[in-house]
């Protein structure tokens, strides 16, 4: 009896296997570099990071230098040289008592070393070294002493460091400005919006341009439709390998990412990762459909390559121009603010990271949605027109 073979029209399982086969190593090595390179960021990000401490610690600053000052006024009179070095020594407890003592008497002060140690205790948590506040005294005591020998003027650190820097040509906003610079945040919107994204880039490149315009330029597509399998199952099928594999890879990443964030952070926002990843596979995706559809239109390998290739390559060349044009980077005085106009000439910029890691928080921006909505319509289209373009098309086999 003859037997026939069922013709498969919507997807192949032999020709995902044959897929599979064929691409499991590359995929494995993309796979293996964003892992490393996400938990590097991680590190690198938590390394950077500034603790802020949630108490003010100004009343005990002001406590401290007052008691700092006295210090200096009781040696310069008694020819002593007590220090704070030596009192959180514990050494000599006795002649500071002595000196407050007769820093009460003739001053009228209120000073006592439970009081010193009290201003020692609160300032500590500021997260700051408190030699570090010693010496901010000590400049602000020096100048203080003296003033302008022609203008007559008090001197004072602020405006030393303003007159510095105006001679250099900075502007003391921008100062200001770099003060309020979030380190961490910057580092998080280069990762997930330039080196994270550019092996993955890589990866769907070349995967879209060997799935369908390779196998077509090679002449291997002769042999896959020759077997009995549709046009149509080889679109769906090797589409559906273009949606689960970045998403295997971007998932994997994402929860190795967040759990060693538990790692490096005392708190971490799960929910604003997870949308962060999604909305990185959507943007993936986007570029994939694109890839997808050029390896589609075009039966010639190069022309697929050039097609896909050179879009992913813009997409990430304009997004790392228009990082120096974000609010972090012309805050340091590295950027320029006309620069963003590059993050509306890119897929990448519909990537609101900044949006995205609002999810999870008190209050959540949703300017996110459309624009991922956007790259979701960018993705279907793409692998639709792609799909049904290989359906129909005269193919040179």
């Amino acid at each position: 009896m003859e037997t026939t073979k069922k013709t498969a029209r919507f997807f192949s399982r032999p020709l995902m296997g044959q897929t599979i086969k064929s691409n499991w190593a590359l995929c494995l090595a993309i796979l293996l570099i964003m892992v490393l390179l996400g938990n590097v960021m991680n590190y690198a990000m938590s390394m950077m990071a500034t603790e802020k401490s949630d108490v003010d610690v100004t009343e005990y600053q002001e406590s401290f230098y007052t008691y700092l000052g006295g210090l200096a006024a009781y040696d310069t009179m008694a020819q002593q040289e007590l220090s704070y070095e030596d009192f959180a020594d514990g050494k000599n407890e006795a002649a500071y008592e002595t000196a407050f003592e007769m820093l009460n008497a003739q001053a009228g002060m209120d000073l006592s070393v439970e009081g010193f140690q009290s201003a020692i205790d609160g300032l500590s948590q500021s997260g700051i070294g408190l030699e570090k506040y010693v010496e901010q005294f000590e400049y602000a005591y020096a100048l203080k002493q003296s003033e302008g020998v022609f203008s007559k003027e008090e001197l004072t650190v602020s405006e030393m460091l303003t007159v510095t820097l105006d001679m250099m040509g900075v502007a003391p906003d921008l100062v200001e400005k770099m003060s309020e610079m979030d380190p961490a945040s910057m580092m998080n919107q280069m990762y997930y919006t330039a080196m994270g994204l550019l092996p993955i880039f890589i990866l769907i490149v070349i995967l879209a341009n060997s799935l369908i315009a390779d196998q077509v330029d090679r002449g291997s597509m002769a042999y896959v439709l020759s077997t009995p399998t549709k046009r149509s199952a080889v679109a769906v099928t090797q589409m559906v390998f273009l949606l689960v594999v970045p998403l295997l890879i971007i998932g994997i990443v994402g929860a190795t990412r967040i759990g060693t964030s538990f790692l490096f952070y005392d708190e971490v926002n799960v929910a604003g990762m997870v949308a962060l990843f999604i909305g990185m596979y959507i943007l993936v995706e986007a570029v994939c459909g694109l890839c997808y559809m050029g390896s589609c239109l075009f039966s010639q390998s190069k022309k697929s390559m050039a097609f896909g290739g050179g879009l992913a390559v813009w997409f990430f060349l304009a997004s790392m121009i228009g990082l120096f044009g974000s609010e972090n980077m012309v805050n340091t005085g590295m950027g320029v603010e006309e620069l963003s106009i590059f993050n509306k000439l890119t897929l990448v910029g519909l990537y609101d990271v900044d949006a995205l890691a609002t999810i999870g928080t008190g209050s959540v921006d949703t300017a996110f949605v459309w624009k991922l909505l956007v790259l979701v319509a960018v993705a279907v289209v793409s692998y639709a027109v792609g799909a049904v373009r290989f359906s129909k098309k005269d193919l040179p086999l």
